[in-house]
């Protein structure tokens, strides 16, 4: 990076569209290399993350996005306001699927899920990790937000196309995704590192 880490609720103002007024906030959750490495080392799973920011998005009082990968242009291009401190239960990677079509798995944060569904799976690149720029921040946020009409491009009003970004929580349906890769309904992330001994779970040496 080339500004200093920021830190845990770290907020800034985007825009969503250009209607005075009609935008999101920002906070910070977690900067990787700085808070998720052990031993000063990031899990293979959170490597696609290294240089990104784990936030979460609101909009008029309303969270939209629990967890998001971003790049860190989200925050040199949004309005600083003041932070809001973060709580151990912030904490929510977004689930991404990961791994060769043979070998799909569902990572929730460093937990990894294998998808049972019996063949080969395509994934578009479109799906795979990677942090989100502002642009595409911007479309998650309206579709979480129930704004679908209000994006302009194709790709992203089409409902026929399932995953035009990597995060699965943003799927239509994403409980099924979980389900397929039998993560116990309800689960919380703490509960899912402590029964893979892995992130804030995993055995000190």
């Amino acid at each position: 990076m080339t500004m200093q880490a920021p830190l845990p609720g770290t907020r800034v103002r985007i825009p969503l569209t250009d209607r005075p007024g009609d935008d999101a906030v920002v906070r910070v959750i977690a900067v990787p290399r700085r808070d998720l490495a052990h031993g000063g080392q990031l899990s293979p799973v959170l490597a696609p993350f290294a240089d990104a920011l784990l936030v979460d998005v609101s909009a008029g009082g309303r969270s939209l996005l629990p967890g998001a990968w971003v790049e860190t242009e989200v925050l040199h291009r949004g309005a600083p306001i003041a932070p809001l401190p973060t709580t151990a239960a912030d904490l929510r990677p977004p689930a991404v699927i990961a791994g060769t079509p043979d070998r799909a798995a569902l990572c929730w944060g460093e937990t990894i899920w294998p998808l049972d569904l019996g063949g080969v799976v395509a994934i578009p690149d479109s799906a795979r990790p990677s942090p989100h720029p502002l642009s595409r921040l911007r479309r998650l946020a309206l579709v979480a937000a129930g704004r679908r009409e209000e994006i302009n491009l194709t790709l992203w009003r089409d409902p026929a196309l399932e995953i035009p970004w990597h995060d699965v929580r943003m799927l239509p349906r994403a409980a099924a995704w979980f389900e397929l890769a039998q993560v116990p309904p309800g689960m919380r992330y703490a509960d899912a590192e402590s029964a893979q001994g892995v992130g804030r779970a995993r055995p000190r040496p």
